[in-house]
Protein backbone atom coordinates (compact mmCIF):
# COMPACT_ATOMS: atom_id res chain seq x y z
CA UNK A 1 0.00 0.00 0.00
CA UNK A 2 1.14 3.74 -0.95
CA UNK A 3 1.31 6.31 1.80
CA UNK A 4 -1.80 7.89 -0.46
CA UNK A 5 -3.53 5.04 0.65
CA UNK A 6 -3.09 5.18 4.22
CA UNK A 7 -3.90 9.22 4.14
CA UNK A 8 -7.11 8.26 2.27
CA UNK A 9 -8.01 5.26 4.26
CA UNK A 10 -7.35 7.58 7.61
CA UNK A 11 -9.13 10.24 5.77
CA UNK A 12 -12.83 8.36 4.94
CA UNK A 13 -12.16 6.80 8.96
CA UNK A 14 -12.28 9.91 10.34
CA UNK A 15 -15.28 11.07 8.34
CA UNK A 16 -16.98 8.01 9.39
CA UNK A 17 -16.35 8.23 13.47
CA UNK A 18 -17.12 11.84 13.61
CA UNK A 19 -20.47 12.18 11.80
CA UNK A 20 -23.20 12.56 14.65
CA UNK A 21 -24.88 8.81 15.39
CA UNK A 22 -25.32 6.12 18.11
CA UNK A 23 -22.19 5.70 18.73
CA UNK A 24 -21.05 9.79 19.63
CA UNK A 25 -24.93 10.14 21.29
CA UNK A 26 -24.63 6.88 23.73
CA UNK A 27 -21.17 7.98 24.77
CA UNK A 28 -22.05 11.86 25.90
CA UNK A 29 -25.40 10.53 27.61
CA UNK A 30 -23.50 8.19 29.96
CA UNK A 31 -20.09 10.70 30.32
CA UNK A 32 -22.68 14.16 30.35
CA UNK A 33 -25.30 12.56 32.91
CA UNK A 34 -23.26 10.36 34.37
CA UNK A 35 -19.51 10.16 35.11
CA UNK A 36 -16.46 10.55 33.44
CA UNK A 37 -15.69 6.93 34.04
CA UNK A 38 -19.12 5.52 32.13
CA UNK A 39 -18.49 7.11 29.22
CA UNK A 40 -15.03 6.20 29.17
CA UNK A 41 -16.01 2.94 29.52
CA UNK A 42 -18.88 3.35 26.78
CA UNK A 43 -16.13 4.57 24.40
CA UNK A 44 -14.26 2.19 24.81
CA UNK A 45 -17.03 -0.68 24.14
CA UNK A 46 -17.94 1.31 21.33
CA UNK A 47 -14.57 0.50 19.98
CA UNK A 48 -14.21 -3.03 20.49
CA UNK A 49 -17.11 -3.33 18.35
CA UNK A 50 -15.29 -1.26 15.33
CA UNK A 51 -12.49 -3.37 16.05
CA UNK A 52 -15.31 -6.66 15.64
CA UNK A 53 -16.45 -4.77 12.42
CA UNK A 54 -12.58 -4.10 11.33
CA UNK A 55 -11.62 -7.77 11.83
CA UNK A 56 -14.48 -9.22 9.59
CA UNK A 57 -13.59 -6.65 6.79
CA UNK A 58 -9.98 -7.08 7.02
CA UNK A 59 -10.60 -11.05 6.55
CA UNK A 60 -13.25 -10.34 3.60
CA UNK A 61 -16.63 -11.51 6.08
CA UNK A 62 -18.27 -7.92 5.69
CA UNK A 63 -18.37 -8.58 1.87
CA UNK A 64 -20.31 -12.11 2.37
CA UNK A 65 -22.81 -10.53 4.90
CA UNK A 66 -23.06 -7.59 2.35
CA UNK A 67 -23.99 -10.17 -0.46
CA UNK A 68 -26.25 -12.17 1.87
CA UNK A 69 -29.49 -10.27 1.71
CA UNK A 70 -31.43 -11.77 4.06
CA UNK A 71 -28.60 -12.07 6.96
CA UNK A 72 -27.75 -8.14 6.61
CA UNK A 73 -31.74 -7.81 7.07
CA UNK A 74 -31.79 -9.87 10.44
CA UNK A 75 -28.60 -7.53 11.68
CA UNK A 76 -30.69 -4.57 10.53
CA UNK A 77 -34.32 -5.28 12.38
CA UNK A 78 -31.84 -7.03 15.77
CA UNK A 79 -29.97 -3.23 15.58
CA UNK A 80 -33.54 -1.33 14.87
CA UNK A 81 -34.73 -3.44 18.23
CA UNK A 82 -32.30 -2.67 20.53
CA UNK A 83 -31.77 1.03 19.14
CA UNK A 84 -36.03 1.10 19.85
CA UNK A 85 -35.20 -0.23 23.48
CA UNK A 86 -32.45 2.82 24.01
CA UNK A 87 -35.03 4.83 22.67
CA UNK A 88 -38.17 3.61 24.91
CA UNK A 89 -35.93 2.95 27.81
CA UNK A 90 -34.59 7.08 27.61
CA UNK A 91 -38.51 8.20 27.20
CA UNK A 92 -39.39 6.68 30.08
CA UNK A 93 -36.78 7.66 32.23
CA UNK A 94 -37.31 11.46 31.11
CA UNK A 95 -40.83 11.18 32.04
CA UNK A 96 -40.04 9.90 35.27
CA UNK A 97 -37.51 11.95 36.08
CA UNK A 98 -40.51 14.78 34.99
CA UNK A 99 -42.89 13.51 37.29
CA UNK A 100 -40.91 13.33 40.32
CA UNK A 101 -38.30 15.59 40.07
CA UNK A 102 -35.79 14.59 42.94
CA UNK A 103 -35.95 11.32 41.38
CA UNK A 104 -33.68 10.99 38.53
CA UNK A 105 -33.95 7.48 36.92
CA UNK A 106 -31.48 6.06 34.24
CA UNK A 107 -31.95 4.58 30.60
CA UNK A 108 -29.55 2.25 31.56
CA UNK A 109 -30.61 0.84 34.63
CA UNK A 110 -32.33 1.89 37.76
CA UNK A 111 -34.65 3.93 38.64
CA UNK A 112 -37.92 3.03 39.00
CA UNK A 113 -37.33 0.93 41.94
CA UNK A 114 -35.90 4.32 43.72
CA UNK A 115 -37.78 5.70 46.99
CA UNK A 116 -39.86 8.38 46.05
CA UNK A 117 -38.68 12.03 48.24
CA UNK A 118 -34.74 10.42 48.28
CA UNK A 119 -31.99 12.32 46.37
CA UNK A 120 -30.51 9.81 43.42
CA UNK A 121 -27.82 10.07 41.64
CA UNK A 122 -27.76 11.83 37.96
CA UNK A 123 -28.69 9.29 35.05
CA UNK A 124 -25.89 7.18 34.27
CA UNK A 125 -24.09 7.48 38.18
CA UNK A 126 -25.81 4.07 38.24
CA UNK A 127 -23.91 1.95 35.13
CA UNK A 128 -21.79 -0.15 36.33
CA UNK A 129 -18.34 -0.54 34.33
CA UNK A 130 -19.14 -3.63 32.53
CA UNK A 131 -22.45 -2.51 31.75
CA UNK A 132 -21.03 0.83 30.43
CA UNK A 133 -18.53 -1.19 28.39
CA UNK A 134 -21.84 -3.53 27.02
CA UNK A 135 -24.10 -0.24 26.06
CA UNK A 136 -21.46 1.04 23.80
CA UNK A 137 -20.26 -2.15 22.17
CA UNK A 138 -23.98 -2.90 21.67
CA UNK A 139 -25.04 0.20 20.45
CA UNK A 140 -21.70 -0.31 18.19
CA UNK A 141 -22.58 -3.91 16.78
CA UNK A 142 -26.18 -2.94 16.26
CA UNK A 143 -25.55 -0.27 13.61
CA UNK A 144 -26.00 -2.37 10.48
CA UNK A 145 -24.83 0.38 8.54
CA UNK A 146 -21.81 -0.07 9.54
CA UNK A 147 -21.86 -2.94 7.26
CA UNK A 148 -22.20 -0.53 3.99
CA UNK A 149 -19.86 1.74 5.58
CA UNK A 150 -16.61 -1.28 6.10
CA UNK A 151 -17.49 -3.09 2.16
CA UNK A 152 -17.04 0.24 1.34
CA UNK A 153 -14.23 1.62 3.02
CA UNK A 154 -12.10 -1.24 2.65
CA UNK A 155 -13.09 -2.01 -1.29
CA UNK A 156 -12.23 1.22 -2.00
CA UNK A 157 -8.91 1.88 -0.59
CA UNK A 158 -7.63 -1.33 0.56
CA UNK A 159 -5.94 -3.24 -1.95
CA UNK A 160 -7.13 -7.05 -1.97
CA UNK A 161 -3.32 -8.52 -2.18
CA UNK A 162 -2.67 -6.36 0.92
CA UNK A 163 0.40 -8.05 2.80
CA UNK A 164 -0.10 -8.70 5.92
CA UNK A 165 1.72 -6.32 7.75
CA UNK A 166 0.17 -3.86 5.58
CA UNK A 167 -3.46 -5.39 7.10
CA UNK A 168 -1.81 -5.18 10.69
CA UNK A 169 -0.62 -1.19 10.16
CA UNK A 170 -4.61 -0.61 8.71
CA UNK A 171 -5.88 -2.07 11.58
CA UNK A 172 -4.05 -0.15 14.32
CA UNK A 173 -3.90 3.37 12.50
CA UNK A 174 -7.61 2.44 12.79
CA UNK A 175 -7.80 1.25 16.35
CA UNK A 176 -5.95 4.23 17.58
CA UNK A 177 -7.39 6.62 16.10
CA UNK A 178 -10.85 5.74 16.64
CA UNK A 179 -10.08 5.13 20.22
CA UNK A 180 -8.55 8.73 20.26
CA UNK A 181 -11.70 10.23 19.00
CA UNK A 182 -14.25 8.03 21.37
CA UNK A 183 -12.22 8.82 24.19
CA UNK A 184 -12.15 12.03 23.57
CA UNK A 185 -15.76 13.02 22.77
CA UNK A 186 -16.10 10.72 26.58
CA UNK A 187 -13.83 13.37 28.25
CA UNK A 188 -15.20 16.75 26.69
CA UNK A 189 -19.11 15.42 27.96
CA UNK A 190 -18.11 14.68 31.11
CA UNK A 191 -16.40 18.20 31.92
CA UNK A 192 -17.94 19.73 35.01
CA UNK A 193 -19.23 22.74 33.58
CA UNK A 194 -20.93 20.95 30.74
CA UNK A 195 -22.37 17.94 32.49
CA UNK A 196 -23.75 20.09 35.43
CA UNK A 197 -25.70 21.73 32.65
CA UNK A 198 -26.63 18.48 31.16
CA UNK A 199 -27.67 16.97 34.53
CA UNK A 200 -29.95 20.07 35.50
CA UNK A 201 -31.76 19.29 32.43
CA UNK A 202 -31.60 15.55 33.06
CA UNK A 203 -35.12 14.76 32.09
CA UNK A 204 -35.06 16.78 28.95
CA UNK A 205 -32.14 15.32 27.77
CA UNK A 206 -33.11 11.89 28.38
CA UNK A 207 -36.19 12.65 26.58
CA UNK A 208 -34.33 14.09 23.72
CA UNK A 209 -31.68 11.18 23.38
CA UNK A 210 -34.81 8.67 23.71
CA UNK A 211 -36.59 10.68 20.57
CA UNK A 212 -33.13 10.22 18.49
CA UNK A 213 -32.59 6.68 19.56
CA UNK A 214 -36.27 5.70 18.43
CA UNK A 215 -36.01 7.97 15.02
CA UNK A 216 -32.37 6.28 14.02
CA UNK A 217 -34.63 2.77 14.72
CA UNK A 218 -37.14 3.57 12.85
CA UNK A 219 -34.91 4.40 10.15
CA UNK A 220 -32.68 1.32 10.36
CA UNK A 221 -36.20 -1.01 10.25
CA UNK A 222 -37.42 0.76 7.09
CA UNK A 223 -34.39 0.49 5.51
CA UNK A 224 -34.13 -3.40 6.12
CA UNK A 225 -37.92 -3.44 4.91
Amino acid sequence: MEASQYLALLGLWIAGIVAPGPDVLVILRNASLGSRAAGVLTAVGVMTGNLVWITLSLTGVTVLIGQADTLQRLIQVAGALFLGWLGVSGIRAGLVARAVPDRVPSAAGGGPGSVPGEPQAPPGRSVTPGRAFVLGLVTNLSNAKAIIFFVALFANVVPVGALWWEAALVFALLVAVGLAWFTAVAWVGSVERLAAGFRRHGAAVELAAGVLFLVLALGLLLSAL
